[in-house]
């Protein structure tokens, strides 16, 4: 259902209207709970099965899959698990569970993802209730490699503790190795979620989450068929277009969904630290199963030097300068300084510093999968999938440096060769099901990735509903990616608009956000027609640029004040009509 916009003149009081808003937004909710109930329904389990409400914050879906593992879980065990997303959650509903469990990943430098902002939002507004009759547990997904180390979840489970909710278990903050612990804390806490012994004979069946056999543990090892450069010879950038070829994988994907590359390591990296660490690569050394040599090129992060490392190489260092920005504590001193540093280019700030092996692979983080907004739609490359990923290229302290993945997949995965892959789902940015319904993409640079995909698939799908793209780079001549499919796809009329913003060819930067200014009125009819608004790319900045015009257009082209198009927004979001896949 969709919370329709209330213009200025419509022939109601302000309170009628907040009345009118208040209830239509319970509607929602209410209609969500029963729509998004992935496990369960009352006449199926009874009434006597004890509910416990599994929820989550995901940006990227890790957290989401990990509440339907909780899910699946609590089905086994005889409960009645009611999953939803923190967005789809209303206070009032809220207030009145008594069993909670969150599952919830933290985006960018310690923000809430998207789908869990509005949720945030209103449990820190001074009127919430207090909440003494809930029990609850916080999963919290993160990376060490970030200063604020799964802050998302802190501050729920803090705000929880602040309101009177009781805790089942500690939190847990899982870095990015986390599946073994986080099952581990799932069969742990669901049995608390009741005092009441569960009666499995109410529940029909268990909850099965179907999986891929594919996974970071298992990557699927695919041939890759296509790696093409799209960048012209004179750009500043390497834009390259890669497909993998999924065979007999069983691998299957949507448009939205993100593809996972696991990489290998520059050789010439584990070389040049093998070198200063004086060490052999055929050395074995205690509880490791293969040399040293595979290790820093298969098992571990050997380019980003982790946080525990940093700290005791300027414990070692005697360097003023990394002392001066580790204690100062100023965090966008620090990443100046770390900025364009690997690890060995901090090992080599002073010569004299050194680490023992064993001490040293200690240090180390795993190696970690990259995700890549998926190119293709699957109806349209039904055996393949494809990838727009720019090479990450840099010269630094006398040294090349590369990007750990980008440049695997560019240099070192010769084409009919193999790379490990998996899928991860990202059902918070999928195709609106209305095939009638216009649609929005603000993707510059490689964020055009997914709307490749979402116009292959409306394509395939013959959606009448009309195309939006705004697409944008440095030049017209050298970055204009898939300008010939794009080209083709406006001049069939699959795209109905398609405005371009290239920075560099007029004496006055253009971007994307100022496309959206300049033709405000249709973008703001498309809008009160029920478009939906999609955006990918950077979030650090271009995200938070095109966020602003957005509110812009909607002040000055609907008449509203900053706060009711604050509030306009913010209904686009709850209507998931507003969807980022930013990073």
């Amino acid at each position: 259902m969709k919370l329709p916009f209330i213009p200025e003149d419509a022939p109601f009081t302000g309170d009628q209207k907040s009345w009118l808003a208040g209830f239509l937004a319970g509607v929602q909710s209410a209609r969500a709970m029963t729509d998004k109930q992935s496990v369960g329904k009352p006449e199926q389990a009874g009434l006597s099965a004890p509910v416990v409400n599994i929820l989550y914050g995901t940006q990227t879906g890790n957290a989401e899959a990990l509440a339907m593992d909780a899910a699946s879980a609590a089905t086994s065990r005889g409960f009645k698990p009611v999953v939803q997303g923190l967005d789809d959650v209303s206070m009032e509903a809220f207030a009145v569970m008594k069993s909670v469990i969150i599952t919830i990943a933290t985006y960018g430098e310690g923000e809430m993802p998207d789908n869990a902002g509005l949720f945030w939002e209103a449990l820190t507004n001074s009127d919430m209730p207090k909440l003494p009759e809930m029990q609850f547990g916080v999963l919290a997904l993160g990376d060490t490699g970030y200063d604020e180390f799964c802050q998302a979840g802190k501050l729920i489970d803090m705000r929880l503790e602040q309101l009177g909710a009781v805790r089942l278990v500690d939190r847990l903050d899982c870095d990015v190795d986390y599946e073994d612990i986080a099952e581990e804390w799932i069969n742990k806490t669901i049995p608390l979620t009741s005092d009441a012994a569960p009666q499995k004979s109410v529940v029909e069946a268990p909850v099965k989450v179907e999986k891929s056999a594919w996974n970071r543990k298992n990557p699927y090892p695919a041939t890759l068929s296509v790696n093409q450069l799209l960048s012209g010879s004179n750009s500043d950038k390497e834009i390259r277009h890669y497909e993998f070829d999924l065979a007999d994988s069983g691998i299957t994907y949507e448009a939205g969904d993100a593809l996972n590359v696991m990489p290998i390591n520059d050789p010439l990296l584990v070389e040049a630290l093998l070198s200063r660490l004086s060490v052999e690569a055929d050395l074995m050394i205690d509880g490791q199963d293969q040399p040293v040599g595979d290790l820093l090129t298969h098992k571990y992060e050997i380019s980003t030097p982790s946080r525990n490392m940093i700290a005791l190489i300027e414990e070692r260092a005697e360097d003023e300068m990394l002392t001066h920005v580790v204690k100062h504590g100023d965090k966008e001193t620090l990443a100046d300084f770390l900025w364009g540093k690997d690890t060995l280019d901090l090992l080599n700030i002073n010569p004299q510093v050194s680490f023992g092996i064993d001490e040293f692979i200690k240090l180390l983080k795993p190696l970690q999968h990259r995700a890549y907004s998926i190119s293709s739609s699957p109806k349209a490359h039904p055996n393949s999938v494809h990838l727009t990923v720019a090479s990450v290229r840099w010269r630094s302290e006398d040294r090349d440096h590369c990007g750990v993945c980008s440049t695997f997949l560019a240099d070192r995965v010769e084409t009919k060769s193999k790379a490990g892959i998996f899928v991860s789902p990202n059902k918070a940015f999928r195709v609106p099901a209305n095939d009638d319904a216009p649609v929005i993409m603000v993707g510059p640079g490689t964020g055009v990735a997914p709307f490749r995909a979402f116009l292959e698939e409306r394509q395939a799908r013959q959606a009448a509903g009309k195309n939006w793209l705004f697409f944008g780079d440095q030049t017209k001549a050298d970055d204009f990616i898939y300008q010939q499919q794009l080209t083709e796809m406006y001049d069939s009329g699959l795209l109905a608009r398609f405005d371009t913003a290239f920075s560099r060819d007029q004496k006055d930067k253009v971007y994307v956000q100022h496309k959206m200014v300049e033709h405000g009125e249709e973008l703001f009819k498309w809008l009160q027609t029920g478009a939906y608004f999609y955006v990918c790319g950077d979030a650090t900045r271009m995200a938070k640029d095109v966020d602003k015009a957005l509110a812009d257009i909607v002040a000055n082209q609907g008449a509203m004040s900053s706060d009711k198009a604050t509030e306009y927004v913010n209904n686009l979001k709850r209507e998931k009509r507003y969807l980022r896949d930013v990073y």
